[in-house]
Order: C-alpha cells, then structure tokens, then sequence
C-alpha cells in the first residue's frame, strides 16, 4: 500500500486488507510505503502496527512518487501473490481469496484483476470501472486502461522479472505495466468474474488531481507500446479542462493552454495530428457554448447526461433567463420534461419541456442577484443508453437530449 498523507483514509484501506485474512488468503501481511507523510500518517500507521500484530509492516520515508512507493512495498514483502491497494481506495471482503482461488485454478497466470466500482469520497456508488476481460485485443489498449488497479494481484517474481513500475510516470505507471506484462506473458492474465475493489475517485487522487498529465502520460505510453496515440485523449481532457470555467479559470485562458497541450502531444500523434486535434476540440460542442460566463458541461457531440451541469456567473447587471436551444432525439420518444435545480432555495424551482421529438426551446427563469455564480442542474425525465436502445451501437453513455445552443438573457 503506497501512501502519502491521506490519514483519513488509511484506517478503512487498513481494514479492507486485514478482513482477506481468511480462507485462502489467511497468511497475509499488509506492507505500507508512506512518502514521508506531514498529517500525522507515521503515528497513525504505529497504532496500526500495535493494533494489528505481526500483520503490518512499514516504512515512512521520502520516495520518488507513487510508482516509487509501490516498488518499495514490494519488494520489501514476503509473498508470492501480491495485492497493490492505493490508501484511498477500498478491497471488498473475499476479494485476496477469490484471486488466489484463481491462481491454484490456472498456476500459469501471472496476474489476475477483477471487477471495480467506483465510488466517491463518502463511498457512495459513482457506477462500474468499464473492465474488458483479458483476452481484449491489445490494440484495443489504446482507447484507455481495461484494468481497475486495485483489482489486479499479481506474482511477485514476474514483477520483479519486469523491473516493477517505471517511475519516470507519475499517473500512468500501473496503465505501462499493465502493456508490458501482457506483451510479456501472453495468454497468462486471467479474471475474476466478481467485485474486487472500489476505486475512490476524488478531487485529492490523482486520476481527478492531475488530468492532463494522466492525458500526456497516456498518450506517452500508447506510443511506447501501441504506435501513435489516437486523438480523443486530449479531446476529452479538452472537455474536462472546461470544468474549472467560468469560477476558478477564464475559458480563453484555458483554451489557449489546450492549443499548447496539443503542440506538446505532437511526438506521439500520427502526421498531421495536432491541427486534427485542435480541430477536434473546435468542433467540441462544450467549447462552441462556453462563454466567458457560461459553460456547460455536454459531450462532444452534444448530446447531454440525464443530469446536465451549467456553471454560470451573473454580471453586475444581472441576466433574467437563461435560454436553451436543444433537440429530443431518444429512441423511446414520448414526452422531455426537465426540472432545474439551484435556482434557489426552494428547489426544483422550474420545470418545461417539449411534447414530442424534435427541436425545442426552452427559457429558464434565473435569480437576479449580480456577481452571483449559479450552479444549476437541468434533470431531465428520461434518459437511455444506445448500446441497449439502438442496434449495433456499443456506447454506453446515458443520454438524454442533445444541446444546440445556451444563452443567458
């Protein structure tokens, strides 16, 4: 377990791991790395020593980073089968056995993951990791990482056979080492068809802390591995970078910065890809409505989640409404009812909507008060996913209407 000041996660992480300590996988130690913690991690983790006897075992001391951390826990355990838990995440009970269970099946593999969900800081359920089972082409690898981290176990030696985690990368070494195992070991990755963790997602861990670099060093290791990275890595960055717009970023300022992440992708993208991805990015249907007072947080396309989020800071002279320009395309038809929140106190404060498919408009009425930063959510009452409502598609994103246009009036 590699840590680094997060002391009000480690208890439960700690508890996770100790709770495997049955059936298979009751000979099991926890060996903690911690990166010279400041929030009081060191004493938290000698009362866990204490607590738990001869189960705990570790060290706090300065490390390169999170990659660092995990060679060092490994190789200061004593086991053949290794477990790598991040402190905020989270094992759920049978989850060792169940991988060990499926080591003694198939003595071959090497490694084996299972399923992950993840969950938000208070544990609540953010939806399922998007796993694909091993044997997923690995050209498929390019679009993003088929492994939820802390499902994988692993065999110590073949870690070791593979120098560990490279810790040239910051957020993109367990993704590296994920390619070069199966590169390495064809054939020898197996899965548990079960949940095995949950994956805190959090604006303190890195896979929300550090987005654009968790897109370079992708992009990076797409082309280590793969050949030339594929453009929508930074067209959804593009996408979640607007999320800090309009409060805490200018969205020029942002765009800008976008433009010259797109120059720094340039080693790892096929001829004539940066003027592809700027390209791309101009016809981001969030990046065409984004103002400097307004953005809204819609697919590339334009298509919007059942919950859409609009973040909009009113001038000294106060908008009165806010208009939507949109279209009802789903599947199923009938009517597109949607409420808004934080219009106020009371709520739900508005509701409309349109009868039928088709092109809509709609004005929500907006609370005049200058300089106030309105964060409103527009629920709409239906919503579907096209990989279950339409023939051969495999999108999974859930829909609901699609945006044209938003203007504050």
């Amino acid at each position: 377990m590699p840590t680094r000041n997060q002391a009000e996660f480690l208890p439960s992480a700690v508890d996770s791991v100790l709770m495997q300590a049955e059936g298979a996988a009751a000979d099991l130690e926890l060996v903690i790395a911690d990166g010279a913690s400041t929030d009081g991690t060191p004493a938290l983790l000698a009362e866990l020593e204490a607590r738990h006897p001869g189960r705990i075992r570790w060290c706090s001391e300065p490390d390169a980073g999170p990659a660092d951390a995990v060679n060092k826990a490994v190789s200061r355990a004593r086991g053949e089968i290794v477990g790598w838990l991040n402190s905020d995440d989270l094992y759920v009970r049978g989850a060792a056995a169940r991988a060990l269970e499926a080591f003694a099946a198939r003595p071959e593999l090497v490694m084996v993951y299972g399923e992950g969900d993840h969950v938000d800081l208070d544990g609540r359920d953010l939806g399922r990791y998007p796993t694909r089972g091993p044997e997923t082409p690995l050209s498929a690898w390019v679009d993003g990482c088929w492994i939820c981290q802390p499902t994988a176990f692993f065999r110590r030696d073949a870690f070791e056979a593979l120098g560990g985690l490279d810790r040239g990368l910051r957020t993109a070494f367990d993704y590296e080492f994920w390619l070069r195992l199966f590169k390495a070991y064809p054939g020898r990755v197996g899965h548990v068809d079960a949940l095995q963790a949950l994956s805190r997602l959090h604006e303190g861990g890195i896979t929300l802390r550090m987005r654009e670099q968790v897109a370079l060093e992708g992009m990076e290791v797409v082309h280590r591995h793969l050949g030339k990275a594929p453009l929508h890595w930074l067209v959804t960055h593009a996408g979640e970078a607007l999320a800090a717009c309009p409060f805490e970023a200018q969205v020029e300022t942002v765009r800008a910065h976008l433009n010259e992440l797109a120059e720094r992708a340039a080693p790892w993208l096929v001829p004539g890809g940066v003027e592809q991805l700027k390209m791309q990015m101009r016809r981001h249907r969030a990046w065409q409505i984004a103002r400097p007072d307004l953005v809204a947080d819609v697919y590339p396309d334009g298509w919007v989640p059942p919950q859409l989020k609009i973040r909009l800071r009113q001038p000294a002279r106060p908008y009165r409404r806010l208009r939507l320009w949109g279209r009802h395309d789903s599947p199923r038809g009938g009517r597109l009812v949607l409420g808004v929140r934080g219009l106020g106190p009371e709520g739900d404060a508005w509701q409309g909507g349109t009868s039928r498919p088709g092109p809509f408009e709609v004005s929500i009425p907006l609370p005049p008060e200058p300089g106030a930063q309105l964060h409103l959510t527009v629920v709409a009452n239906a919503s579907f996913v096209p990989a279950d409502s339409i023939p051969g598609s495999r999108d999974t994103r859930p829909m609901a209407f699609q945006l044209a246009a938003a203007e504050p009036c």
